[in-house]
């Protein structure tokens, strides 16, 4: 017996004919009401409909143009998604999706408002960029890449209100407020990687971890050239000769740098003022919205 839910499935990527047919082939089976959004960016929406040649009668394309990146396409399938629960699929080439999404929609019938699978970034200078933020700023990132996510209708509401325009998407979910778990899963033929993009939203939004890195390296220069100054000091009183030129050079850096790392501060501070001015770009402009 099929589930009475309305349930919207959104895309990001298709990396082949056979693993959307799969996964249409699943929903079309498990729920008597669905939604399928494809997001897509300047795809002739023609080629794409013979392509795929959809059995389903509800599929619709979000055409977002060039300049959209994932985390906002995301908003714009969410906001035009009318299903009571909606799942956000990012990679439909990994094994045993429908078991995958059985799990996250299992959580949901118990209650949970929210529900990921979740797999690791990997590159050195991703892990770099969430332990930065985590340690020199309130905000404690954890190292996961959202693969999958489910989320009920009363969350995407909380979303639309959500007046931050740069925000990655799976991070607002978390910090709503509302009740969510996570489900690991451990994939060895595949990594992610967090996008040069993303990696640039995450230090501009949390600059306040930037600005606390600077003032440390600031207040670690300062430490250095007082000792310094104390090191210079007892060798001139202990009658010793230290190496001409040795102590003002070294005391002249130290001075310097901690002026730099301070300047530096206070204009990370000026921008991340600047970034929340910022806040009321739209999120995103839909060009098309085709149905196939």
């Amino acid at each position: 017996m099929k589930d009475k839910n309305y349930a919207s499935f959104i895309i990001t990527k298709i990396d082949n004919k056979e693993n959307y047919l799969k996964l249409e082939n699943y929903i079309l089976n498990k729920f008597e009401y669905s939604e399928i959004i494809i997001l897509i960016n300047d795809y002739n929406i023609k080629d794409m409909k013979e392509y795929l040649a959809p059995n389903s009668n509800n599929v619709l394309c979000l055409n977002l143009g060039q300049n959209v990146d994932e985390n906002n396409s995301i908003r714009a399938g969410l906001e035009f998604s009318k299903g009571d629960i909606v799942f956000v699929i990012k990679d439909l080439s990994i094994n045993k999706l429908e078991e995958y999404l059985d799990n996250l929609y299992e959580s949901n019938k118990k209650g949970i408002d929210s529900s990921f699978l979740i797999s690791k970034y990997y590159r050195l200078k991703d892990k770099l960029t969430i332990n930065l933020i985590s340690t020199f700023s309130k905000h404690k990132l954890k190292n996961v890449y959202d693969i999958i996510f489910l989320v009920t209708r009363r969350v995407i509401n909380a979303i639309t209100e959500d007046n931050s325009k740069t925000t990655p998407i799976s991070y607002v979910i978390r910090d709503i407020g509302y009740n969510y778990n996570e489900f690991e899963c451990n994939i060895k033929d595949k990594k992610y990687y967090m996008s040069k993009q993303t990696r640039s939203v995450y230090l501009l939004l949390f600059s306040e971890a930037s600005s606390n890195l600077a003032a440390s390296l600031s207040l670690l220069s300062a430490t250095i050239a007082i000792i310094t100054g104390i090191y210079a000091l007892i060798i001139y009183l202990s009658n010793n000769k230290p190496v001409e030129g040795w102590t003002t050079t070294f005391l002249f850096l130290s001075f310097s740098f901690t002026m730099i790392f301070a300047i530096f501060s206070i204009i990370i501070r000026y921008l991340s003022v600047i970034q929340k001015e910022l806040y009321d770009k739209p999120n995103f402009r839909v060009k098309s919205i085709s149905k196939l």
